[in-house]
């Protein structure tokens, strides 16, 4: 598995807790917040904040910018359009996904391109003798 499928799928783990989806969008909506901001719209405790927000920044989700004491969270676009892409990719169905640069992929197209050599080649063969 690449790295970016691992981040593809770490970040679709992040967003399966509906509370970080609903901070996400919070911070989308807003463009950039600071916890207090965030805290103000939630009923749970600082700490259970923190670990929400260790989670989406963990994950590439946000972006943190320290500035004094307050930390300021934004959307990574990065990962959201990773995020994004990978779920259009399930649209267009297998054909894209199956033609991914994989090392298994690779493996089976060399494979079918030896058997053709081959075919090739005994079809060679025959017409000489």
């Amino acid at each position: 598995m690449s790295a970016k499928e691992e981040q593809f799928i770490n970040a679709l783990s992040v967003l399966s807790e509906s509370v970080r989806y609903r901070i996400l969008s919070l911070i989308a909506s807003k463009g950039e917040l600071t916890a207090k901001d965030i805290l103000e719209q939630f009923d749970f405790t600082q700490p259970t904040l923190s670990h929400h927000m260790a989670c989406l920044s963990e994950a590439g989700l946000v972006n943190v910018e320290r500035r004094g004491r307050s930390a300021y969270y934004s959307i990574n676009k990065d990962t959201i359009d990773l995020v994004s892409s990978g779920i259009d990719s399930l649209k267009t169905g297998s054909k894209k996904s199956s033609k991914a640069k994989t090392p298994e992929n690779d493996d089976i197209e060399k494979f079918k391109k030896s058997k053709k050599k081959k075919k090739k080649d005994k079809n060679k063969k025959k017409k000489k003798d």
